[in-house]
């Protein structure tokens, strides 16, 4: 996988894999955003940018997130991607001033720490002007853009701690355990996680039996995170994660959740089943040595079948 050490690129340097089994390495940069820069996020065009790969769903809740609210002009958008040379690389055309001698996102972090020793993730968000990245948390993204914008409540007064309980929910039972049954070199560890999956699943379907979003008629940041998985699960999760017990089809209101926020305006362009493929099952060569790219599932994402309740 490759990680920075010391402020140096080590290809060979992974701290994610234990003993057969993965665990995600916490982030080790500053994760809040304090109030100073979400006022200059909301004034100072071409300062901030979001970094972001269209494969990963860390990303892609902050991806998301931009798309729903009115910031999409303040907060632009460098997409990171295609086969992972020294981690991801920044893929061309980007907006970022003054970004040619920058070609991979671990680049950003040693500007921001130059002895920087960790994992180079996205998305992060990018203050040009200070030189430095302000966060690498998606929560933290995602509540930045949520609190600046004024046209989106993702984190509604009063239910922080409620929204808190959620994600983490889904993060452990469903995000980051399609990646410990992907990812995992023992059986029992592969077994108790495809276990940890279908039984999260099997909770967010109770849950949605009557209503539309997880906390009821409006859309949270739980709703946003959560989508940014299932809409991955056919895709790469049911497949080369090895998570084949069900589908997502498989169950009808985990389906119509997601394609009800898939029909939303502005998201399904943040969706490209052909980047998240890649991403993937070109940059998992442990578990796909020969690099073989599965086929798109048939799907038919553009149906309106129970969205009119």
């Amino acid at each position: 996988m490759g990680m920075l050490v010391d402020g140096k690129w080590d290809d060979a340097a992974d701290q994610s894999m234990v003993s057969g089994t993965y665990r995600r390495e916490t982030s080790s940069l500053a994760d809040t955003i304090d109030d100073e820069v979400l006022r200059l996020i909301g004034e100072e065009r071409e300062r901030f940018y979001l970094v972001a790969s269209a494969s990963c769903p860390w990303s892609h809740g902050a991806v998301i997130t931009l798309a729903l609210s009115e910031l999409g002009e303040t907060i632009r958008v460098q997409w990171a991607g295609g086969r992972r040379i020294e981690g991801y690389g920044l893929l061309p055309g980007g907006p970022i001033p003054g970004r040619a001698d920058v070609q991979h996102v671990h680049q950003f972090y040693t500007r921001t720490v130059p002895n920087f020793t960790g994992r180079a993730t996205v998305p992060i968000l990018w203050d040009a002007k200070a030189g430095k990245i302000l966060s690498n948390s998606s929560v933290n993204i995602i509540a930045a853009i949520d609190a600046v914008a004024t046209n989106i409540n993702l984190r509604p007064a009063g239910r922080h701690a409620e929204l808190e309980d959620l994600t983490q929910f889904i993060f452990d039972g469903l995000s980051n355990a399609v990646y410990r049954a992907g990812k995992s070199e023992r059986q029992d560890e592969y077994d108790e996680a495809v276990d940890t999956v279908f039984r999260t699943m099997d909770a967010l379907e109770a849950r949605l039996a009557d209503q539309k979003y997880l906390l009821g008629d409006g859309m949270t940041l739980a709703d946003v995170r959560l989508f940014a998985t299932l809409v991955r699960f056919d895709t790469v999760y049911a497949t080369h994660f090895r998570c084949t017990r069900k589908r997502l089809i498989d169950y009808p209101l985990l389906w119509r959740f997601t394609r009800r926020i898939y029909q939303l305006p502005g998201i399904k362009e943040t969706v490209d089943f052909d980047e998240i493929r890649f991403g993937y099952y070109i940059n998992d060569g442990s578990h796909n040595p020969h690099g073989i790219i599965g086929q798109q599932p048939e799907i038919d994402w553009e149906s309106r079948e129970g969205l009119e309740d």
